[in-house]
């Protein structure tokens, strides 16, 4: 299970039908760029009949959602696409996929960062956990929870994981300068998708943009479920850096903002601290 995931404030499930709004497409890159392209998964059904699961499926609004943001998505074009192997993820995926007509690719670095096993226990004793997660010294956030992954080890493993596949698949490579980090991108005309979690977007914006790692990166970078984020290269002299276009896209999410609140973790108000 991932430390904090959904605490946020969101509606309540409803059928999967509800008519869509697909988001606008109007930042079409003028020159060639590496764009990677980052959805986070739709709302989970964390605390099913009151006890929770360390990896849930999503809620009918969950469903919704993906649907939604499948159809905002309709008439891009990717090179390829990867999503974290949880099944939140991959119910989110799966919708998209089928509506691109192209297949994507599990990749577990994507995976949000991990704790030890909440299964079973009551809403209350899960709140009571987080409410206690929350209050710590923010030096303790760099230790993760017992039992579960340190922040150091979870950055590691997901911007690794990153510059791995861009130097595998695009000739990427990182450049430090002046204690800049610049990127070679020989090949910029390319476009990757990615769907995965809010710990794991924000790790990837922030290694992205340069920006310092930290415990608390994914409340720099809070992303709604189901919201689209794009990043994109841009040359520089020397290289190239990347530059966010734009971040929580969240229009094709409209039709469905007024169903009412939901339950357990699933309806629970933005976070304090924590991961998604």
């Amino acid at each position: 299970m991932a430390l904090g995931e959904a605490h946020r404030t969101q509606w309540a499930p409803q059928a999967a039908n509800v008519p869509c709004k697909p988001g606008p497409s109007d930042c079409a890159l003028e020159a060639e760029a590496l764009e990677i392209v980052l959805v986070r998964h739709a709302q989970p059904e964390w605390e099913p009949g009151g006890r929770a699961v360390d990896d849930p499926g999503l809620t009918p609004l969950g469903q919704a959602q993906a649907q939604c943001a499948a159809e905002a998505l309709a008439d891009e074009r990717f090179d390829q696409i990867f999503y974290s192997p949880l099944k939140r993820t991959v119910e989110t995926a799966q919708p998209i996929l089928e509506r691109l007509g192209q297949s994507g690719q599990t990749i577990s670095w994507l995976r949000e960062m991990t704790l030890a096993s909440l299964e079973g226990q009551t809403s209350e004793q899960v709140r009571d956990y987080f409410s206690a997660v929350h209050a710590r010294a923010l030096p303790q956030w760099w230790e993760g929870l017992p039992g579960g992954e340190s922040f150091r080890h979870f950055y590691e493993r997901v911007s690794g994981g990153l510059e791995g596949l861009l130097a595998r698949d695009h000739r990427v490579a990182i450049q430090e300068e002046n204690a800049h980090r610049l990127w070679q991108i020989p090949d910029p005309d390319a476009r990757i998708l990615i769907i995965a979690h809010e710990g794991t977007n924000a790790a990837l914006i922030s290694h992205l943009l340069g920006i310092e790692p930290v415990p608390w990166v994914n409340l720099r970078f809070s992303g709604s479920w189901a919201g689209i984020s794009s990043l994109h290269s841009m040359e520089i002299t020397g290289g190239a850096l990347f530059a966010l276009a734009y971040f929580d896209r969240v229009d094709h999410l409209r039709s469905l903002q007024h169903q009412g609140a939901g339950s357990g973790r699933s309806a629970a108000p933005r976070p304090t601290a924590g991961m998604d």
